[in-house]
């Protein structure tokens, strides 16, 4: 049966309250398009935006072909991040806040001046860029069943929290690609990457994402946080868990979990 975008909006808001799985909107919706899901996952937005909470940046998934073909997308994609869901290294994090805890590890970039597809390049992202630091994102997997790519779209891609490191760095001359990253659960080392695993270079993330958000009339903004896929494969701590990524030059991200 056809999607009605209120009622949609309607029972995310209410699964995201509730912190209980909750059935996926193609189950009763088969027909759900990419543009149907990012159409409600705009109106999803405005609905949390009017119930207090603020937009700080925004974050790509799915950017590696597996996961594009696993849920039936053929590019990556993007949804917004909230103030009510950022956290600083070493904060402790409720467990609590999700239905179903992910990590993954991230590179984040903080723009020191708007950015707006189309037309972006790797290389006029970078020009817009005010530096990059180590992250996690804490993504949820709030739906039972099979959900697929269209069903993250329209409930934001996971989006739950984020945790940034720090200092910020700057990172015009540095090859992006080259960043590895050591990933550590309760003080052992449990898997390390590089940066390259993300499009090649983060830069393309974030250059796709910048016109991915101009096709649809958006656009990054001074002071915003980008996210831009995730480096590592998906972890799952659990409460009691403390973890930390270290950078080769970007520094580290840690937090705990309660």
């Amino acid at each position: 049966m056809p999607i009605v975008v209120s009622d949609a909006v309607q029972r995310l808001v209410k699964n995201r309250a509730s912190r209980e799985l909750a059935p996926p909107l193609s189950e009763t919706a088969a027909d759900l398009t990419l543009e149907q899901g990012y159409a409600i996952q705009r109106a999803l937005e405005k609905a949390l935006v009017e119930r207090g909470d603020r937009v700080v940046g925004w974050k790509a998934g799915f950017t590696n072909a597996t996961l594009q073909e696993t849920y039936g997308v053929s590019e990556p994609v993007l949804g917004f991040l909230l103030a009510s869901g950022v956290f600083g290294s070493g904060d402790a994090v409720p467990a609590s806040r999700f239905v179903s805890l992910g990590l993954e590890v991230e590179m984040a970039f903080v723009m020191k001046a708007a950015l707006e597809g189309p037309g972006v390049t790797p290389a006029s992202a970078l020009l817009a860029v005010e530096g990059a630091v180590p992250s996690f994102e804490l993504i949820d997997f709030r739906m039972s069943g099979k959900p697929r790519g269209t069903d993250f779209v329209a409930d934001g891609v996971l989006a739950n929290a984020i945790v940034l490191g720090g200092p910020l760095t700057p990172v015009s001359g540095l090859d992006l690609s080259l960043e590895g990253v050591v990933y550590e659960e309760n003080g052992q080392r449990v898997a390390t990457a590089t940066a390259a695993e993300v499009m090649g270079n983060p830069l393309n993330s974030l250059a796709w994402l910048a016109n991915a958000l101009g096709k649809m009339g958006g656009r990054l903004r001074a002071g915003d946080v980008v996210l831009t896929g995730s480096i590592s494969k998906v972890f799952r701590p659990k409460a009691g868990d403390s973890v930390r990524a270290s950078f080769t030059r970007l520094g580290s991200v840690s937090c705990r979990f309660v």
